[in-house]
C-alpha cells in the first residue's frame, strides 16, 4: 500500500516538471517582457513588505506615546529600579574581582617571600 502511494507521488512530480518545461518554452519568445514582469512583481513585493514594516513602526510609536501618557512616571521608576539594581550588582562584582586579583598578587609575593626564606635571605 505504502509503495503504491510513493509511485503516485513520483508521477505527480513528473507532471509538475513537465508543466514547468512548457512554461519555460512559452517564455522563450518574450524573455525580456517576462523578466520585466517578474522584477516589477519583486519590486512591488518589496514595497508591500516595507509598507507593513513602516505601519508596524508607526503603531509602535503610537503605543509608546500612549504608554508614556498613561503611566510614564511608573515606567521611569521601574526602569530606574532595574538599572540601579544592575549597576549595584556590576559594582559589587568588580569589587570582588579586584579583591581576588589583589589576593592573587599577594599569593605570588608570598611564594617569592617563602623562597627568600629558604635561600637564607631576610
Amino acid at each position: 500500500m505504502s509503495h503504491h502511494h510513493d509511485h503516485d507521488h513520483d508521477h505527480n512530480d513528473d507532471q509538475q516538471d513537465h508543466d514547468h518545461g512548457c512554461d519555460d518554452q512559452q517564455g522563450g519568445s518574450g524573455d525580456t517582457r517576462f523578466l520585466d514582469l517578474e522584477i516589477s512583481k519583486v519590486m512591488y513585493g518589496e514595497a508591500e513588505g516595507v509598507t507593513r514594516e513602516a505601519f508596524r513602526e508607526l503603531l509602535k510609536d503610537a503605543a509608546k506615546e500612549r504608554l508614556r501618557e498613561r503611566m510614564g512616571e511608573q515606567i521611569d521608576a521601574l526602569a530606574n529600579l532595574a538599572v540601579d539594581e544592575l549597576m549595584d550588582d556590576l559594582e559589587a562584582n568588580i569589587a570582588i574581582e579586584d579583591r581576588i586579583a589583589d589576593r592573587s598578587k599577594s599569593g605570588k609575593n608570598l611564594a617569592e617571600r617563602a623562597r627568600k626564606i629558604f635561600r637564607g635571605e631576610s
